[in-house]
């Protein structure tokens, strides 16, 4: 559901009055943090697969022995699944400041709604009072929609499996028609298959060693030797499963830019509100219970998540 100002009203991107100085200073600040840090993700990525080239050709043509190759292994191994780790952050960023720009851009035809629901002065707030309404309302919806235990971190949880027969919000590619595409981009996850592809590479050494240190290895030893390894290897696959359910949220997920654009503007209305609240009960310091109420409002659209149009836009007087 969207909803547009007269259309005539239309104006030109390079017309100042849509933005203010601000806000135009600050689309440029943020953009420019979002290419920064999808920029060091592949800085990041190439210095990884440079490393293991080092390292190939360093163990192949030193006389090492298959331990101390082992070991070697394990450490680029280490460092694969890890910088594969950081560029799902990265992107996590990324994607939240592209979609803060969106919501921006979106939010200049919403017509206002009734009193408590989404005005256009809510556009003005700034970017440090925004982000700290993000951590707790963009956060606590999260945990309310996936898990973020360690030990199954963004899988979807039951309240959202169970919605399936619904077009949900934050999944676009879901809301398109039938024999059209929502197509986000292939970049993460090109490099995220050859980050992970070399890490099963790097596996095989360790592999090969604790099947040559079984097969001279005591009964018991040779038991350690294959558990180490079998081990290793579910722990890698284990995480190249983690990294890639979360490369799926960012592409078409909670986390995309779509979503996030979506979630930025419950986010402000969710902190105006809580400001209010704030507002007639201590005149003196508004923000004196201003993370208590804006957790309330949390709760609130803990209640209407999967219809936060809604939400968005209903009255505080409802």
């Amino acid at each position: 559901m969207e909803y547009f100002a007269d259309k005539s009203n239309f104006k030109r991107i390079e017309d100042e009055s849509l933005f203010t100085s601000y806000q135009v200073n600050l689309l440029k600040t943020i953009r420019e943090e979002a290419n920064s840090v999808k920029d060091c993700f592949t800085k990041f990525s190439f210095q990884a697969v440079v490393l293991v080239g080092i390292a190939a050709g360093f163990l192949t043509n030193a006389r090492f022995d298959i331990f101390t190759i082992s070991v070697a292994c394990l450490v680029v191994v280490f460092v694969l699944l890890t910088v594969a780790r950081i560029g799902t952050y990265k992107y996590s960023t990324a994607n939240r400041n592209y979609g803060y720009e969106l919501h921006l851009f979106r939010s200049r035809y919403y017509i206002p709604g009734s009193r408590g629901g989404w005005q256009p002065y809510m556009r003005n707030i700034g970017w440090e009072e925004a982000l700290r309404a993000w951590r707790v309302v963009q956060a606590t919806i999260f945990e309310h929609l996936y898990f973020r235990s360690r030990y199954m971190p963004n899988f979807k949880k039951k309240i959202v499996r169970d919605q399936k027969k619904e077009k949900l919000w934050f999944e676009p590619p879901a809301l398109v028609e039938k024999s059209t595409t929502y197509y986000s981009g292939s970049y993460l996850q090109n490099m995220l298959l050859v980050l992970h592809a070399l890490a099963l590479l790097s596996v095989t050494p360790i592999i090969c060693w604790a099947v040559k240190y079984g097969a001279t290895a005591t009964t018991s030893e040779n038991i350690y030797a294959i558990s180490f390894s079998i081990v290793l290897v579910l722990l890698v696959v284990y995480r190249i499963i983690i990294t890639s359910v979360r490369r799926k949220i960012l592409e078409g997920g909670f986390l995309c830019i779509h979503s996030c654009a979506i979630m930025w503007q419950a986010v402000v209305v969710a902190h105006y509100r809580a400001l209010e609240r704030s507002n007639k009960e201590e005149k003196d310091d508004m923000y004196k219970n201003y993370t208590r109420n804006l957790s309330r409002e949390v709760l609130d659209l803990k209640k209407s998540v999967f219809d936060i149009y809604k939400w968005i836009h209903k009255s505080t007087t409802e």
